[in-house]
């Protein structure tokens, strides 16, 4: 079944719409870490490389809607697949990082080089899988791994929304036991530092963001696994709709932190005719910024 092109306009229309905001705030993150040094942080390392897979996510939704059996069509699949499953996995590093730092006191900034080959290179492998039987195909308003046959359905829950419910599981595991940890850690003291006290509300969205992104895109895949053929126009715009704001909220529950903001409220001074927007990029004082030098995992200071 396809969509009449009103609908498909109406999904590529938000689409391209939400997918431009998540490009910015990605950007931005990927800005910062490139012009101001002191934010180059093992965490904020891992943050930028997950805005970078938030960017690839983004360039294959750029890409439309291209037709059936087209190599552009199969290039979309594949840089879907692999970009997607890709940012899922940062934020699982970022939550398992957290955790080795508050639970086991463990310094993982030597842990670069495999975070990239977890990050970018198991998901690279995986998106070749779909390859070997031609599954990347139009799936009713994008193109992706097709639902057509048993191999394509298999493709679509072991690659990706098998890994990404394992992912949001793991994630909501590791910030229970580090906002715990944390609480247990100042039970006995007047009053918990602010920064761990930032830390702690900002925890509980990391889960939930990808709970939010790609409900909808599960339930749409359910149905399409249990009704193939009939695709259903508004759980393809809610899919759409929810999942391209992934990036944008990544960038604000992940990047967003004093360190960052007082970075660029000090570039911002510099700069006479953009002095107005200071006030308005500068943290609150219950934001401390991290010190120049100061890796904010490695020392507990994990206000990412």
């Amino acid at each position: 079944m396809t969509f009449t092109s009103t609908q498909d306009s109406l999904i590529l229309g938000f689409t391209l719409t939400l997918s431009a905001v998540s490009f910015i705030g990605a950007s931005l993150i990927i800005v910062s870490y490139v012009l101001f040094p002191p934010l180059r942080t093992n965490s904020f390392t891992l943050v930028t490389l997950m805005s970078l897979a938030d960017i690839f996510v983004i360039i294959s939704y750029f890409l439309g809607d291209p037709t059936s059996g087209t190599g552009l069509c199969t290039f979309q699949g594949l840089l879907q697949q692999f970009a997607e499953l890709s940012s899922i996995l940062w934020s699982t590093i970022i939550a398992w990082t957290l955790y080795t730092a508050v639970v086991h006191r463990r310094d993982t900034s030597k842990m670069l080089h495999k975070f990239v080959v977890v990050g970018f290179g198991v998901p690279f492998l995986l998106a070749l899988f779909p390859l070997t039987t031609t599954s990347y195909d139009n799936t009713g308003a994008w193109c992706w791994i097709t639902a057509d046959d048993v191999a394509g359905q298999l493709w679509r829950w072991l690659i990706f929304y098998g890994p990404l419910w394992s992912a949001i599981g793991f994630n909501s595991y590791s910030v229970y036991i580090v906002r715990k940890g944390l609480k247990s850690a100042f039970a006995g003291a007047d009053e918990m530092p602010k920064k761990y006290k930032v830390l702690i509300n900002k925890l509980k969205w990391y889960p939930i963001i990808l709970v939010f992104c790609w409900f909808w895109g599960t339930v749409n895949r359910l149905q399409n696994a249990f009704n193939p053929g009939n695709e259903v126009f508004w759980l393809y715009f809610m899919q759409a709709f929810f999942r391209s704001t992934q990036g944008a909220l990544n960038a604000v529950a992940y990047g967003a932190q004093g360190s960052v903001r007082e970075e660029w409220a000090r570039w911002l001074s510099d700069r006479p005719r953009m002095g107005w927007l200071v006030e308005k990029v500068r943290p609150p004082m219950t934001e401390a910024p991290v010190a120049e030098g100061e890796d904010d995992l490695s020392t507990d200071e994990t206000v990412l």
